[in-house]
């Protein structure tokens, strides 16, 4: 029973992190702007763009927060996702390099920094740190 918990724990924090970047770019990428691209405005890139980054490190806090036991593993495993879904949707052709490697490097970037903000303001003796 008891690793069915830790296996439930694992996978439901890494979803529930995912989930909140896909609803937070739904929301201030698709509902706000239409649909962020590169041809967007720079207002629409920057505000939804960096909104999502945003909401990624409330991903990576509450990925953190579900499974505190090594957050840090869960953390990889999310940006990891991540980087395969940057680089599936790269070689789709619909946005150039630059683009791509920003929005999802701020992503990555910002399930690290949730992830690290979490490790910071919880008892060390608690969680184990080392990947």
């Amino acid at each position: 029973m008891k690793i069915a918990v830790t296996i439930l724990r694992s996978v439901g924090a890494i979803v529930i992190g995912y989930a909140i970047i896909v609803i937070a770019a739904l929301v201030f990428q698709d509902a706000l702007f239409d649909r962020v691209t590169h041809d967007s405005s720079l207002v629409a890139i920057v505000v939804g763009g960096g909104m999502t980054a945003v909401a990624s490190v409330l991903g990576g806090y509450l990925l953190a927060q579900v499974a505190p036991s090594r957050p840090f593993w869960h953390a990889m495993f999310l940006m990891a996702w991540l980087c395969i879904e940057t680089t599936l949707l790269y070689l789709e052709g619909n946005s150039p390099l630059w683009f791509d490697i920003l929005a999802g490097g701020s992503i990555v970037l910002g399930v690290l920094i949730g992830t690290l903000i979490w490790l910071r303001f919880h008892d060390a003796s608690e969680t184990t740190v080392t990947p």
